[in-house]
């Protein structure tokens, strides 16, 4: 076990409890980041709608649209923190969240309306009319005694838009919109979706009734907010639990991780392939989980580790666990590749395997590990390759492509008019050599003729 920095002040279990907790709980969405970077202008946005109804009793629509992962909760959420603070009475207006992989009728989603306005009525009796009845009657229950008051302003925050949208009717949609655009009761509605044409979607009443403000989130500009993002997730600030030397000193490892040469190159390669900030984020909790009072600090090795793991595609995450015959037809299918055939089939390929393990059959060890499948075996785990998609059936011509209909397997040559077996049916490697040369570089339960012929 590495010792601790000499120069770094002991560290009490309290604080790396307190530590874990607030950097844990940024990393997996349970608290929000001290800053949002690059979001200033659709948080002024939100911000704004949110105040109108809050401050000034005004009805508001709005869709939030951006990519997954963009910030578009944070953004509602931060919205929410800065209303609650600078309004002077937390009283005045109620929020309301629904989620459309929630609520997947109107009847329970107005159920939920009515708990989270702390509504205590049997409402049984007032579901049994429509549903803009029982919503009205809902609302007039935030009524004082005094039924000359104004009904408070309710912010309802709609995530998942795109599945509340295809509920039957829409009554759900239409209600808020309605009541958002009449102006009679003070609502804001914002609706939050990964979906660019949810538009589309909407009923022509309901798209009437809809204000049709959209804000964009888009996905980070640079890799330099990208890792400021990381940056303000991980650091820390002085606290009653974490002293100033001990915070200074974690905010430092986190910035010599953050730019070095590896942890940048893996950042820069998560960016370039989806600008996903959660699958950034979530890289770094293994290392954060593990600090303990004799390693206060972040180990660079295993967020390298986690990163890089990341960074590898799918396709090669399948590939680590396939068998030793199904790997040596991929490397068989690299080979015919190598001598200039583009395309080829399961009796070529089995013949390629065949031969080569004749040839070096007495190179491998006495212990008989290795030995030749025959051609039904070894046929199955062909079409395990192509059902993997690692293997693809080679079109003839592009006509033929809009008739398999998407079948990715031997038994699609049929649909595309091939009345060959599918032993001859022709087939295409999706890999690169390189990617067949770090597949058996990978594993380490590989004998050592396979991994030289992979190698050749």
């Amino acid at each position: 076990m590495p010792a601790r920095n000499p120069a770094l002040p002991k560290v009490a279990d309290e604080t790396i409890r307190a530590v874990k907790n607030t950097v844990l709980g940024r990393l997996y969405g349970r608290a929000p980041l001290p800053n949002l970077v690059g979001l200033d202008a659709p948080l002024n946005s939100i911000y704004a709608l949110l105040s109108q109804t809050a401050l000034n009793s005004e009805g508001n629509s709005a869709l939030i649209l951006g990519p997954r992962g963009s910030g578009k909760t944070s953004l509602v959420h931060r919205a929410l923190s800065m209303l609650s603070q600078t309004h002077t009475s937390k009283a005045n207006y109620h929020v309301v969240h629904l989620n459309g992989f929630v609520h997947t009728t109107d009847r329970i989603a107005l159920r939920d309306i009515a708990r989270q306005l702390l509504i205590k009525q049997d409402l049984e009796h007032v579901l049994i009319g429509s549903f803009a009845d029982a919503f009205t009657y809902i609302l007039n229950l935030l009524r004082s005694d005094d039924e000359s008051t104004a009904i408070p302003p309710v912010i309802f925050v709609l995530e998942e838009f795109d599945l509340l949208a295809q509920h039957p009717k829409q009554s759900l949609l239409y209600t808020l919109f309605d009541i958002a655009q009449s102006q009679q009761t003070p609502i804001a509605v914002l609706g939050v979706t990964a979906r660019i044409d949810v538009l589309d979607l909407l009923e022509k009443r309901v798209k009437s009734r809809f204000s049709h403000r959209q804000i964009y989130v888009h996905n980070m500009a640079s890799v330099e907010e990208f890792v400021q993002i990381a940056r303000e997730a991980l650091c820390i600030d002085p606290s009653h639990t974490v002293s100033e030397a001990f915070a200074q000193q974690f905010n430092m490892r986190i910035e010599d991780i953050l730019t070095s040469r590896t942890v940048s190159q893996h950042i820069e390669d998560i960016f370039e392939f989806g600008k996903d900030v959660r699958q950034l984020l979530r890289a770094f909790s293994p290392a954060v989980s593990q600090l303990t009072t004799v390693n206060p600090l972040l180990n660079a090795s295993t967020v390298e580790s986690q990163l890089a793991q990341i960074n590898t595609s799918a396709k090669m995450q399948i590939l680590s666990s396939i068998s030793l015959l199904e790997l040596c037809l991929i490397i068989a299918m690299r080979s015919l590749m190598q001598l200039g055939s583009t395309k080829y089939n399961f009796e070529m390929v089995y013949d390629e395997y065949k031969t080569f393990m004749s040839r070096h059959m007495m190179a491998v060890s006495a212990g008989g590990a290795m030995k030749i499948y025959k051609k039904p075996v070894a046929l199955k785990a062909f079409e395990t390759l192509v059902e993997l998609e690692i293997a693809r059936p080679a079109l003839m011509s592009v006509g033929e492509g809009s008739s398999v209909h998407g079948r990715n397997d031997l038994l699609a040559g049929t649909a595309a008019g091939i009345r060959a077996p599918k032993e001859y049916r022709m087939v295409q490697l999706m890999l690169e050599p390189s990617q067949v040369v770090e597949l058996v570089s990978g594993r380490i339960d590989i004998p050592a003729v396979i991994r030289r012929w992979a190698q050749q």
